[in-house]
């Protein structure tokens, strides 16, 4: 699957939750604190991430592209989709989820990525 990215996708935070909804998925705002990065990883789940303020950067093994996602930019990682979380100060999103519950454990290593 292929990660997709859009910068000055969206305006308002009501656009988002629309999208969301009409997507099926479960959407949620929150602050996601400083981190110093998440190694090369994938989730059980689909995310949207619509980025309301400070910067997310990851990178993307397929083609090794690195992404800074600032305000107004929306990111796509299909479930089971390889990526990386760099190092950043901190930033408030919204995120659609495909799935209700955050499935445990919500960062998986890649040797836990097998073709079901």
């Amino acid at each position: 699957m292929t990660i997709t990215v859009d910068h000055a996708y969206f305006d308002t935070e009501t656009e988002v939750f629309d999208e969301i909804d009409e997507a099926g998925y479960h959407g949620s705002k929150f602050d996601a604190p400083a981190s110093g990065g998440t190694p090369i990883h994938w989730h059980d789940v689909s995310l949207q991430v619509y980025i309301l303020d400070g910067v997310f950067r990851f990178q993307d093994p397929a083609d090794d592209a690195v992404h800074e996602c600032v305000k107004g930019t929306r990111f796509i990682i299909p479930e089971r989709t390889l990526h990386i979380e760099e190092e950043h100060h901190g930033y408030t999103a919204i995120v659609g989820m495909s799935k209700t519950e955050v499935p445990a454990p919500f960062v998986r290593p890649p040797s836990e990525l097998t073709a079901d």
